[in-house]
């Protein structure tokens, strides 16, 4: 698979086969990764990858954590939606829960679709993405720019994945059990594996605007 057929081919997975990814395979997508661009080539990111048996115990705590503990993330997250990103929410919740089958009035049905965010979606790895407290807006680019690269180099490999604000919420939680120092704050996680490909949810796929609404070609 060529990068244009890994751009187009890559989807968020939300379920996965148990098997392990060989440690070889991880370490050469993660390699890959590492060719990224970033602000006078400081590579910010920082990531703690997790084996099967690190990955149960950290979906464990974090179950645990929904209802023992506030969502208190290091950095923010959005609380206000204004149009037109509003709408692509809404489109991406629609699909999402469309392909879940989980009705719009049906409230244990979405806190239950919550819920397997914490579970990492069964996923055998997950990846643990931070950065340090001191940097501001364009480090967090660079470290944008080195998931993009990531998730295409493992689409490439016939992996999946799934990016996870969802695993910022409790950094605590992943900083005690992952040895996050305090100086570095979580971004987000990310669920990886080999994809589920007979569960309905891996059937979601969201909608892209016209390139027209995202970008202007001035002086053609």
């Amino acid at each position: 698979m060529d990068s244009h057929e890994a751009i187009l081919a890559r989807h968020s997975a939300r379920a996965f086969r148990p098997e392990a990814v060989p440690r070889e395979v991880l370490e050469r997508v993660f390699t890959l990764a590492q060719r990224a661009p970033s602000w006078c080539n400081i590579q910010p990111w920082r990531v703690c990858v997790t084996a099967p048996e690190v990955t149960r115990e950290l979906s464990k705590l974090l179950l645990a954590a929904t209802s023992t503990m506030a969502i208190e993330p290091d950095f923010a997250f959005p609380t206000k939606y204004p149009e037109p990103y509003s709408k692509h929410r809404r489109e991406c919740g629609a699909a999402l829960y469309g392909a879940m089958g989980v009705g719009r009035d049906d409230g244990e049905g979405r806190r239950r679709a919550w819920l397997r965010n914490y579970e990492i979606f069964d996923a055998p790895h997950a990846a643990v993405v931070s950065m340090d407290r001191r940097w501001g807006t364009y480090p967090a680019i660079d470290v944008g720019v080195w998931l993009g690269t990531l998730l295409v180099a493992m689409t490439a490999e016939g992996l999946a994945a799934c990016p996870q604000a969802a695993l910022a919420a409790y950094p605590s939680v992943l900083r005690e059990l992952l040895h996050i120092p305090a100086d570095e704050g979580v971004l987000f996680g990310i669920a990886l594996g080999f994809e589920d490909g007979a569960a309905p949810v891996n059937a979601c796929r969201t909608t892209r605007s016209p390139l027209a609404e995202n970008v202007r070609f001035v002086g053609f």
